[in-house]
């Protein structure tokens, strides 16, 4: 009876093991939606990172790999360094915009892609990339409209939550909001 209670308190301890071992973590609204979604800890490779340029021209930029967060690249007195910080992720943000870019497939779009937002004067360019187990995967849009949230199409509409999301994210950081305001402005 002994031997049955103690293989019975095993068996107990080794479930609330697998149980703690498996469990999720809410993931943040990063993509700027309107719930937040309960996601699996994922692993992210250690060669991740990824850069992303959105805005007018595609002025704004961020490189994960160094932190080089810039807010533009226009100057009117040509000190673009005053544009310039570092901003490093943390690990939970990080396995976030990693899940977000992975679960795009960027490989099933082109290169030089057109979302369906439509097209406007100035456009906004958009470019994301990254790099994990090796191999670097990218999409650039050029020449669509700066109101470059809503999309024709699902795809579309998919590549440009996860654009915004991330630059929603890096815009709203201390670190961008240290950064001067804009020297040149677009009509």
């Amino acid at each position: 009876m002994k031997r049955l209670f103690v293989i019975l308190i095993c068996f107990i301890l080794s479930l609330s093991a697998v149980s703690c071992g498996a469990k999720s973590h809410e993931s943040g609204d990063v993509t700027g939606g309107q719930s937040t979604v309960t996601e699996a800890t994922v692993d992210v490779p250690e060669d991740f990172s990824f850069f992303i340029r959105w805005n007018v021209y595609g002025v704004s930029t961020y490189q994960s790999k160094d932190g080089k967060l810039v807010k533009t690249t226009d100057t009117v007195d040509g000190n673009k360094d005053k544009f310039i910080t570092t901003l490093t992720l943390d690990r939970e943000t990080t396995e976030r915009f990693y899940r977000m870019i992975d679960g795009l497939d960027l490989l099933s779009y082109p290169s030089e892609y057109d979302p369906g937002c439509g097209y406007s004067e100035p456009s906004a360019y958009l470019e994301l990339s990254y790099t994990a187990n090796g191999k670097t995967y990218g999409v650039r849009c050029r020449s669509i409209s700066l109101d470059y949230r809503t999309a024709d199409n699902e795809k579309g509409q998919a590549f440009l939550d996860v654009v915004n999301g991330i630059s929603d994210y890096l815009t709203s950081t201390p670190e961008w909001k240290a950064l001067p305001d804009w020297d040149v402005l677009y009509d």
